[in-house]
């Protein structure tokens, strides 16, 4: 949500609240990022549909590849999908070269592929140390409670439209 409200800010001189959800959250990253972490892992490892490639060039390009796929695809179909069933663009890239009806366009598909990357890399195993460290309780608790209000704040906007 914050790199939306930057981006916005910095590109068109104004600022705006992103997204579908009135709480600041955007919920395509999130599932994107959870669906990276479960199919592929982190590029150190060796996990899931990548966990038998031995060859470190082969690893990371296919690391990158599926980095490359898994947000285009998310992208398409909830943009596809919020588009079609509710009339709701969420963002265009209709302005922007390689695009496909304006849902995914191929450098920013190059660009989600980067970012993954170099957060998988650089800052989801110690993001996960800190998160480990929290006591199970209030980490059950604090995610029921992040889930809730994104479930029900969902719920509010699609009763609205």
């Amino acid at each position: 949500w914050l790199y939306e409200v930057l981006l916005v800010r910095v590109r068109f001189g104004y600022w705006t609240d992103r997204g579908f959800l009135f709480l600041p959250f955007c919920p395509i990253y999130g599932v994107t990022l959870i669906v990276v972490y479960f199919l592929i892992g982190t590029p150190q490892e060796k996990r899931g549909v990548l966990k038998n490639i031995q060859n470190p060039f082969a690893h990371i390009s296919l690391y990158l590849i599926f980095a490359f796929l898994i947000p285009t695809a998310a992208e398409l179909i909830v943009g596809a999908l919020f588009d079609r069933a509710f009339h709701l663009s969420l963002w265009s890239y209709t302005g922007m070269p390689m695009n496909f009806r304006g849902y995914i366009s191929l450098p920013i598909s190059f660009l989600w592929s980067a970012l993954i990357y170099i957060f998988m890399r650089f800052f989801f195993t110690p993001l996960q140390k800190v998160v480990e460290k929290i006591p199970k309780k209030i980490a059950l608790a604090m995610a029921a409670t992040l889930f809730l209000s994104a479930f029900a704040d969902a719920i509010i906007q699609f009763i609205k439209m």
